[in-house]
Formats: structure tokens, C-alpha cells, sequence
């Protein structure tokens, strides 16, 4: 199964497309609650994002959402 990630319009908003077509929003400052319905791969992958994103100086992480491409991970069960 294929779940599609992309960076929000912002650092702190990642979407994440299921299988089925349902998109679930993720926020950076969520309590893991939103993350938690998500495979374990998937949300490797959304805390991975997190992190690349957060690391970057402040005046960067625009130019890196902006030129972002969604990415799949692959989830087998």
C-alpha cells in the first residue's frame, strides 16, 4: 500500500494521502494522536520530514517547502 507525503504551505504541516484516497493532515506540534493512525513507516517518514525541515536556518525552509516534491512510501502488511 502507497501513502503520498507533502509539505504543507508551511514548515509545521505535512499531508499524507492513504490508499483509500483520505488525506490526514499532520502538524509538527501535534501530540502523536494524528501520527498514531498512520503505519509506523509512514510516520518514520513524516518525523524525517519534521526534522529535515526544522534543521534548516529559518530563511530557508520556505524555498525548500516550495521546491518539495511529494514522495511515497510503500507500507506492506
Amino acid at each position: 500500500m502507497k501513502y503520498t507525503i507533502r509539505h504543507g504551505s508551511i514548515a509545521a504541516v505535512q499531508h499524507v494521502t492513504t490508499p483509500e484516497g483520505r488525506e490526514v493532515t499532520v502538524t509538527e506540534a501535534d501530540d502523536d494522536t494524528t501520527r498514531h493512525t498512520l503505519p509506523l513507516a509512514v510516520q518514520a517518514a513524516v518525523n524525517r520530514q519534521f526534522g529535515i525541515i526544522f534543521a534548516l536556518p529559518y530563511g530557508r525552509r520556505q524555498g525548500f517547502i516550495d521546491n518539495s516534491v511529494p514522495f511515497e512510501v510503500e507500507v506492506t502488511q
